[in-house]
């Protein structure tokens, strides 16, 4: 789990990285977000700030030096942003090789941590650590 949680940590920032230092760059290299309307540099940077929070709750999560909750903000984030595109999938329609692209690199790494935050804990905590 923890080289999962390390995983997550990296794609997430590195997204959350790029969504801040180059907007434009991100803009032009996502699939399709030109449908979601013209690039606002701002809105993308804000939206980056949440990447990189959800990446540092990630590794924090992945050292376990901060305990199991500390999972919860970056499930939320990302698991929010994971349904709010599965919702716009099933409300507006998408090609099926677009669909298979956004549940790969949207859908299952953002809800990765909230299925990691739900998973049953079946050791002790002395043998987490």
């Amino acid at each position: 789990m923890r080289v999962l949680l390390y995983v997550l940590f990296v794609y997430h920032g590195a997204n959350g990285l790029i969504m801040l230092a180059d907007p434009g760059l991100w803009y032009a290299n996502v699939p399709d977000v030109e449908h979601t309307g013209p690039l606002n540099v701002h809105f993308v940077r804000d939206i980056g700030f949440g990447f990189i929070a959800a990446a540092l709750a990630l590794f924090l999560a992945a050292r376990r030096e901060a305990g199991d909750a500390v999972i919860w903000p970056a499930a939320a984030f990302l698991g929010g942003h994971a349904g709010l595109h599965l919702a716009e999938m099933a409300l507006h329609g998408i090609a099926p090789l677009a669909a298979v692209r956004d549940f790969l690199i949207i859908v299952v790494p953002g809800l990765a941590p909230l299925a990691i935050a739900l998973a049953p804990r079946n050791v002790t905590k002395e043998a987490r650590t």
